[in-house]
């Protein structure tokens, strides 16, 4: 069983947002636990929900290859990494200080440097997913079997 490019590229991408959505719920559920921080006041729960909601979306990508639904996937992909961009951002300006002290309410790790948090780490299985994902769009973009669906979407 050979499997062609644009098959490995999907796997790869639907193996990294595995990788992804298994690592967030894994530091998700423990929140649930103790409900300290409170997991729905966190970015975590969001996070950890729009990995399962795109590792949905990969799998069924990865079923019926299709260029459009692949590019609405890079899209989302993209507004992933921007919300777990900002995420980083907010527990760097919380974690340096650089607006005074304030309350760290929506930090799922107050005291840890940004770099040693889960949302970072979330952030960079969503950077890998989206570059994996832009090769993908790029290939269905030129795969023959794509054109009818470019035509019709």
């Amino acid at each position: 069983m050979s499997l062609t490019r644009t098959e490995k590229l999907l796997l790869v991408q639907t193996l990294v947002l595995f990788g992804g959505s298994a690592f967030a719920w894994s530091k998700l559920i423990p929140q649930f636990v103790s409900f300290s921080p409170n997991p729905f006041l966190t970015a975590c729960l969001y996070g950890s929900t729009a990995f399962l909601a795109v590792l949905f979306w990969s799998v069924r990508v990865y079923q019926k290859p299709s260029y459009q639904s692949e590019r609405y996937l890079r899209n989302f992909l993209l507004f992933c990494v921007v919300f777990a961009a900002s995420v980083v951002s907010y527990e760097a300006v919380m974690y340096y200080h650089l607006f005074g002290s304030s309350t760290n309410v929506f930090i799922c790790t107050p005291g840890v440097p940004p770099t040693q948090t889960p949302c970072f780490v979330g952030m960079l299985f969503f950077i890998a997913a989206f570059l994996v994902s832009i090769l993908t769009t790029r290939h269905l973009c030129l795969s023959p079997e794509a054109s009818s669906d470019r035509m019709a979407g």
